[in-house]
């Protein structure tokens, strides 16, 4: 099932009531207007409207967090959350399904090459565009990680990626996952959610 990317005001959100849904959104936009809460607090309320958006107005929203630190929905039933923040904007992936979701700010750092298996580092070096490629790559391997719930014990050399087109992948450690990217003006977004067996 293809993601749903959104980029707009949630009023201008289309869903088909199944694909997984990703908001870019800023933390400074009027969901935060006027408001002197920390920017997890601004995450968490973007993250209740987008579940209140696709789950129903009257829905009671209840967020909490794993011991590891990832956002959990509490309530209503049945809804997955992610999030991920670089910059002034946020990724926030909602499914009916396990998601996780990585956002990174592009940059000119060249590639951490001991971050790569083998496989991709050589798939690497004969790209023209190595940081940006890298990057990709590492989102995928963090929004994997986040998948299997405790990403910091992760080594991302153990994550292997294959890069099937600009916008497709997967990622596979302790299961395989689907990934989705796409490149902003000023970042790297990607998807995960679980392949099917």
């Amino acid at each position: 099932m293809t993601p749903v990317w959104h980029d707009g005001p949630l009023e201008a959100l289309v869903w088909d009531g199944q694909s997984p849904v990703a908001w870019s959104v800023a933390e400074t936009g009027p969901y935060a207007a006027g408001r002197q809460d920390d920017a997890r607090a601004i995450r968490q309320r973007l993250a209740a409207a987008l579940i209140h958006k696709l789950a129903g107005e009257s829905v009671d929203v209840r967020l909490t967090r794993s011991p590891a630190g990832a956002p959990i929905v509490a309530a209503p039933k049945g809804w997955y959350l992610s999030l991920s923040s670089r910059g002034v904007h946020a990724l926030i992936g909602v499914a009916l399904a396990p998601i996780a979701v990585d956002r990174e700010i592009i940059d000119d750092h060249p590639p951490l090459w001991d971050m790569l298996t083998p496989t991709e580092a050589d798939a690497l070096r004969r790209l023209p565009a190595q940081s940006q490629a890298w990057l990709r790559r590492w989102t995928i391997k963090e929004a994997h990680a986040k998948l299997i719930g405790e990403p910091r014990r992760i080594r991302p050399e153990s994550i292997e990626t294959v890069v099937t087109d600009p916008i497709h992948a997967t990622a596979t450690f302790e299961g395989t996952s689907r990934c989705w990217s796409r490149s902003m003006p000023d970042a790297i977004e990607t998807i995960a959610q679980w392949s099917q067996p």
